[in-house]
């Protein structure tokens, strides 16, 4: 299975990030675009890839190790931009503000825990929620994804209270990836 650890969204959040791509989409009707469908927009920890059904129940285990002694935190979805940056736009994203220390802590021990499962992510983790990917932007693409994200970076959409983690599978369709929650692990203050 195809899988990966993510914070879910609340309806809220869900529904003023579709709002932001909805005002992106309008703005920006390149087809090198793909953009993520509303409801599949989540924030991931870390991203596992192929993992045998048999260890499921060893992930769940190593996941709910993490989450002891975590209480939940508050994060808002605030903010636009691209990777690499808006010159090259690969991943238009939404930021995230709060307490992102909290956030960073909990992803090392979610990676730390799940470590014999997946590969290590070479690159710092940037908390982000993807809107749409880009393949083969042309020049003239970028100047309206540019300006369109420019018009988004100090604009405050949603704030919400995380109290849990989910291990998400993905699975790979003709019309695009279609996400399902295996297991939640709420925090557990209590070490």
């Amino acid at each position: 299975m195809r899988l990966f650890v993510a914070l879910p969204l609340p309806e809220p959040v869900k529904a003023a990030v579709a709002q932001v791509q909805r005002e992106l989409k309008s703005a920006v009707r390149s087809a090198a675009v793909r953009w993520t469908p509303p409801e599949q927009i989540h924030l991931t920890l870390r991203f596992l890839g192929d993992v045998a059904a048999s260890v499921v129940p060893e992930l769940e285990n190593a996941l709910r190790r993490a989450c002891r002694g975590v209480s939940p935190l508050e994060l808002t979805a605030c903010g636009a931009g691209a990777f690499p940056d808006d010159a090259r736009p690969r991943v238009l994203w939404i930021g995230l503000s709060g307490q992102l220390d909290r956030l960073g802590s909990l992803q090392a021990r979610i990676e730390n825990e799940t470590a014999p499962w997946g590969q290590r992510e070479e690159r710092d983790f940037h908390p982000h929620l993807t809107l749409a990917r880009i393949k083969d932007a042309r020049p003239v693409d970028v100047r309206p994804i540019a300006q369109a994200l420019s018009r988004l970076h100090a604009r405050h959409l949603s704030s919400w209270h995380v109290g849990e983690v989910e291990l998400m599978r993905s699975e790979l369709t003709q019309y695009g990836a279609k996400h399902s929650t295996l297991i939640t692990i709420p925090f557990r203050r209590d070490p």
